[in-house]
């Protein structure tokens, strides 16, 4: 395992380097080395500005798009991170992700996708994945004779290459995050009521060595030309393309310049024909307009009836009803609300059946609209209510592909304004970044690149303001980049990225008020922190950054315990840290020269304490 030479802050967003300011209030208190070790590796932020070679050409009409792909269950978080990186870059990108419930055929879903891309990224790693089911249709037979048996994943890299897209492999080795253990990859699917697979360990040992073949395919094709062994390197591998992908956009926007010369040429033969058409379609619009109107009074007239026909059967209803109750009172009552009802519903009719007509005559009802509307004419307020219910789930998945649809274009809209966000904090100009920043999440509250960029400029901030002695603005920075980790938390419950950045926000909070010497207020903040690093610790024993995390946590209760003159409490979360560092030494997981440097004089503390 490489040396830790950062923690960093949410796993990939914050590394360390020479020009980042680093704060540790107990740099020359108790414990020595360790203290510094434990608080600066994990302390600096900054944001990776967008390099010049790309970021010019942020504004094209049309973004290049690049499909990303890998095996979902193995490397998805992966996948996210250089769909991140190049939508950083100034890209679209496009996964199997984004494959839209109901819309059909996964395959032609990905053919469609990957011819209107200009590239794919694909990340192999040691899972196979699903395969698309066997088909002997004419045209579309599966497997494919010129591909062979492959996953779909396999499929997506070889059909581009079909097409002579641009691809770029990455082989993603041992030290890079896995979403599933190794163990629990590709298995027999469980489906519910089907007997149980009878050799899981065979069916696995197949599609490993269906993948091994694959990879060793592409490295005798040369098409395997990038290694990555961390999350750190894969984000790097992406941005030092830079060159590659900005030929790839510079090519785009020729192809976008011939299209619209052409494009041009044909407007003006259209214009040409077009008017002679004039004269025509002039004549015809009096008669067309007179037969709309006709058309709409007709519509209204059979919706009205229907409408007041079932009107008056719910009055009936009613009244039958209030005559089954004893007391002549109640009896009264329930008949004048029937009639007050009534009187009601029908005021309503008018406008109500008019809105159907008028939708219809100003060409924006919908099929489903269309087909209520003549049910409705024909059969009546039942037999319509009961399509609209056959049609429900269908029309509310549709609006909420399109409100995801607008989402995307909204945040494509703003990428310029975020970049220059970004931009603007690489420059020093706070103020301005702040101020685009808070721009962008008041119109996309739920953009997970913008809160994490917003997140990660608090976070600088509020460093450079420790630094400067300006502890209630660093508090302040510091609670704001806990509000939008929070916020990114909740958006993704299950993302442990997230929830690291949630638990180093608590941690700078409580380093803040420790400063100010508010140590009731520091001990609640590393207490929430220390819940959050054992969870993470918990989910995965193998990650040196997170047992050491925890190991952090509690060194900062032992120093609040220290002040506050509790030697049982600090001698047991300072027992807790001996005993992280050594379970990761027994594990073979790296420990610094520093770090074991200060666990001596944590120990000799200890030990002197128990005595």
């Amino acid at each position: 395992m490489p040396p830790i030479v950062t923690s960093h802050f949410g796993a990939r967003r914050f590394r360390g380097n020479a020009r980042h300011l680093l704060w540790n209030p107990f740099h020359n208190s108790g414990a020595g080395p360790l203290a510094a070790s434990l608080t600066d590796h994990r302390c600096s932020a900054r944001a990776k500005p967008i390099p010049a070679a790309l970021g010019k050409h942020a504004p094209a009409l049309i973004r290049t798009r690049l499909f990303v792909s890998t095996v979902s269950t193995e490397l998805a978080s992966a996948r996210r991170l250089v769909a991140d990186t190049l939508r950083r870059l100034g890209f679209d990108t496009v996964t199997q992700d984004d494959f839209p419930t109901g819309h059909g055929e996964l395959r032609a879903w990905l053919e469609q996708q990957i011819a209107g891309c200009e590239g794919v990224f694909q990340m192999v790693g040691s899972a196979y994945g699903r395969e698309p089911p066997l088909s002997d249709a004419p045209g579309r037979p599966w497997p494919d004779p010129a591909f062979g048996r492959c996953s779909y994943t396999q499929f997506e890299l070889l059909y581009a290459q079909r097409l002579r897209k641009r691809t770029w492999v990455i082989e993603v080795g041992p030290g890079c995050r896995r979403d599933r253990e190794p163990a629990q990859l590709d298995l027999p699917p469980v489906r519910d009521g089907a007997p149980p697979h009878p050799d899981p360990a065979g069916y696995q040992a197949e599609r490993r060595a269906l993948q091994l073949a694959y990879v060793e395919r592409l490295r005798a094709a040369n098409h395997l030309r990038h290694r990555v062994d961390s999350d750190a390197e894969l984000e790097n591998r992406v941005l030092r393309l830079k060159d590659e992908l900005a030929q790839l956009r510079a090519r785009q926007e020729r192809h976008q310049r011939r299209l619209g010369w052409g494009l041009g040429g044909v407007f003006a033969t259209l214009l040409l024909v077009g008017g002679g058409l004039l004269w025509s379609n002039h004549w015809n619009t009096t008669t067309i307009v007179a037969q709309t109107a006709a058309q709409q009074q007709i519509t209204t007239e059979r919706i009205r009836a229907h409408l007041l026909t079932a009107v008056e059967d719910a009055y009936r209803r009613d009244l039958q009803a209030a005559e089954t109750v004893a007391d002549w009172q109640a009896r009264e009552q329930q008949r004048q609300a029937a009639a007050a009802q009534r009187a009601a519903q029908v005021a309503r009719i008018e406008d109500l059946a008019a809105s159907f007509a008028a939708i219809e005559a100003r060409g924006e009802a919908s099929g489903v609209f269309t087909e209520l509307t003549r049910i409705l004419k024909e059969q009546g307020v039942d037999p319509a209510l009961a399509y609209v219910a056959a049609k429900r789930v269908g029309i509310l998945d549709q609006v909420r592909n399109r409100q995801a649809a607008a989402r995307q274009r909204n945040r494509d809209d703003l990428q310029p304004l975020l970049t220059s966000a970004g931009l603007y904090a690489a420059k020093g100009e706070a103020e301005p970044a702040r101020a685009l920043y808070q721009e962008v999440l008041e119109l996309e509250p739920e953009w997970p690149t913008a809160l994490d960029g917003n997140l990660r400029f608090l976070i600088a901030q509020g460093d450079l303001a420790v630094v400067r002695g300006r502890l209630p603005d660093a508090g302040r920075d510091f609670a704001q980049a806990k509000a939008l980790a929070e916020r990114l938390a909740g958006l993704e419950p299950d993302n442990r990225e997230w929830q690291h950045n949630l638990g180093m926000c608590l941690e700078r909070i409580g380093n803040t008020k420790t400063a100010q010497g508010d140590l009731a207020g520091a001990l609640a903040d590393y207490g929430q922190s220390l819940a959050t690093a054992e969870r993470l610790a918990a989910a995965d024993p193998s990650n040196a950054d997170w047992q050491r995390d925890l190991a952090v946590s509690h060194y900062r209760l032992g120093k609040i315990a220290d002040r506050q003159g509790c030697e049982d409490l600090l001698r047991q979360h300072w027992g807790e840290v001996l005993t992280i560092f050594a379970a990761m030494q027994q594990r073979g997981l790296h420990v610094s020269p520093e770090d074991l440097a200060g666990l001596e004089k944590i120990r000799a503390r200890v030990q002197g304490a128990a005595r």
